[in-house]
């Protein structure tokens, strides 16, 4: 993909046993999205709560280290985790040890796949998730027993990298967890968040979405700031992509960031969700 050679690649500090080097990095970057998604994902799950009366299941796509669920869980700020993480380098049993030390919040459990093995027994071994599961979602045939059923399913920076494909697949591990039950995925399925770097096209991915029945939005909020370009190159080569895509950039990416459009999703017969979720998260747009 066009948009992928764009980026830089930082596959070598996904794939360390601790995230100090990942964090120093986005640091440096000034990769703060998760801040900013951390209030409209919440919005999100306490609706949830209060309608289905128990815990809910959230399923990060593309977890990392598991930063969503550390922000989320014990209403942490990245700049929190960067005083922890980067002043002592602390080890996974201090790392557990300072989430145990901190009060949580029990409204949610989360599950995480990714592609980094390390990362995600990371967040496994410090109690950032319960289970992580280690899965190409662009493969077919997903292990069924292993992913749980969620009621939200939130993904931060990683759709591009993965597409629709992803998602065919992980609608169609839906509806194998979801066979025997009297409701079908359009009226009991999960409700998807996540954030879109401006220059990804979803085309091929909304129309998944539609054909299994989603309906999928891009929210009222304004692009969200993600990150800084990593240098010059990848700034000339980002503008270039969405000026071509007749996208305007004055006021965003010329700033020299990267920036999102947060998207909501949920089966059609519930869109109205759509709508209270969207209505209520506008207030979060000044973040």
């Amino acid at each position: 993909m066009e948009e992928l050679a764009v980026k830089k690649d930082f596959t070598n500090i996904y794939t360390q046993k601790l995230p100090n080097s990942y964090l120093k990095e986005m640091k440096r970057l000034d990769y703060r999205i998760p801040d900013k998604t951390k209030p409209l994902y919440l919005s999100i799950a306490k609706q949830l709560f209060k309608k289905l009366s128990k815990k809910i299941n959230i399923l990060d796509i593309g977890s990392s280290y598991g930063i969503n669920s550390a922000l989320m869980k014990y209403d942490l700020k990245m700049s929190e985790l960067d005083d922890f993480f980067l002043k002592q380098e602390p080890s996974t049993e201090q790392s557990k040890h300072f989430f145990e030390n901190l009060s949580t919040d029990d409204m949610f459990d989360f599950y995480q796949i990714d592609i980094s093995e390390p990362a995600l027994k990371f967040s496994e071994n410090t109690g950032l998730c319960k289970k992580g599961i280690c899965v190409n979602l662009e493969s077919g045939d997903l292990p069924i027993k292993e992913i749980p059923s969620a009621d939200m399913i939130i993904a931060t920076g990683c759709i591009g990298y993965i597409g629709y494909k992803a998602f065919s697949n992980l609608f169609e591990l839906i509806k194998r967890q979801q066979s025997g039950s009297d409701l079908d995925i359009l009226e009991k399925g999960p409700i998807f968040a996540f954030s879109v770097l401006r220059m990804f096209d979803m085309e091929k991915i909304e129309k998944t979405f539609d054909h299994f029945g989603y309906s999928l939005v891009k929210s009222d909020i304004k692009p969200i700031q993600q990150r800084m370009f990593s240098d010059s190159e990848e700034k000339h080569k980002t503008l270039s992509l969405l000026h071509s895509m007749g996208i305007d950039t004055k006021w965003l990416e010329d700033d020299g960031h990267f920036y999102a459009d947060f998207y909501i999703a949920s089966p059609k017969k519930l869109e109205t969700s759509i709508v209270s979720i969207s209505e209520k998260s506008r207030k979060h747009t000044e973040i």
